[in-house]
């Protein structure tokens, strides 16, 4: 059965409104983070992995996701991709994993096709694997830039007396890694992310999610998490609207660790982002590809919006 994106979405949002409010970037905050199941392609999986799921997506924070043809095209990794890293025998295992497919050659603009084909996907790493099944060619798909340095996954696995081999791991990166939204526009801030203060009795601050892939992940959470909150309007008719979420990326020691999106209230600009990260337990945490998105066409004042047919005396 199909989940109810907006009941989903505002289901999951409901309980990231309880999380700690991440002003400050502070350690409480840092502790909230779930720490990321570092992830690769399965070693010696024989076939593709599944496409990214929208459903899943849905329970996360609400996903779009879009459909292209997978017919590889010459140009699309250069024209769409930076390289990272190529030549390297290690394949990339960390944070932000969606997914991986078997490619029937050594491809790099299939590859790149497979990336643009799914939601949230801006970096991708190819390889060629040698196991019990022979050689294959693996795309894998993250929603996170990553490094050569988290290609830690050298192979070497035992299986049957056959040790798994990597080989011509690369890595290429989304060029523009910021997301057109439809209804919304944005400011990127880099390496901060918002520390929004509270100009009022009215706490703008909404909550936060790490279970988003895309900046239109957390649009269509911000959207059912409007139209969840009008449903339960107070008494007054009075109810509480998301116009504006920060989406960030969380590193721990430069490699990828979470994707963030915070929602508020009200808008803000790049003089409010001074959230740079900081030391926890040993790690050094900071931010990257920090962008703020801003509905087109603000709902109520400051946030507070009014029930249709409701008349405020």
């Amino acid at each position: 059965m199909k989940v109810s994106i907006l009941a989903a979405a505002a289901a999951l949002l409901a309980l990231a409104s309880a999380a700690p409010t991440p002003q400050e970037f502070d350690g409480d905050f840092i502790d909230s983070i779930p720490p990321p199941t570092a992830e690769g392609a399965p070693a010696g999986a024989t076939k593709s992995g599944p496409d990214v799921d929208v459903d899943t997506l849905v329970e996360s924070t609400v996903s779009d996701i879009s459909k292209r043809s997978t017919i590889s095209k010459r140009g699309v990794a250069s024209d769409n991709f930076v390289k990272v890293f190529d030549n390297w025998t290690g394949s990339t295992q960390t944070g932000g994993y969606l997914t991986f497919k078997l490619l029937p050659s050594y491809d790099v603009d299939l590859c790149a096709t497979k990336c643009l084909a799914n939601t949230g996907c801006v970096f991708f790493n190819i390889y060629d694997e040698t196991n019990p099944a022979g050689l294959l060619h693996k795309c894998v798909l993250y929603s996170i830039a990553s490094t050569k340095g988290a290609a830690t996954n050298f192979g070497g696995q035992d299986h049957g007396g056959v040790i798994s081999v990597k080989s011509l791991s690369a890595g290429y990166k989304k060029k523009a890694l910021q997301e057109d939204v439809p209804g919304y526009h944005y400011e990127c801030f880099g390496d901060a992310s918002i520390n929004a203060p509270q100009p009022g009795p009215v706490d703008p601050y909404m909550g936060v999610s790490f279970t988003t892939t895309s900046p239109s992940v957390c649009a269509a959470a911000c959207d059912a998490k409007t139209a969840y909150n009008l449903k339960q309007a107070a008494l007054n008719g009075t109810y509480r609207a998301c116009n504006f979420f920060d989406f960030y990326n969380v590193y721990r020691d430069g490699v990828p660790y979470q994707t963030a999106c915070t929602f508020y209230l009200i808008s803000y600009d790049a003089s409010f982002a001074t959230n740079f990260g900081q030391k926890r337990n040993g790690y050094q945490y900071s931010i990257g590809e920090s962008c703020g998105y801003t509905r087109d066409v603000l709902i109520g004042v400051d946030g507070i919006a009014t029930k249709p047919g409701v008349i405020i005396t």
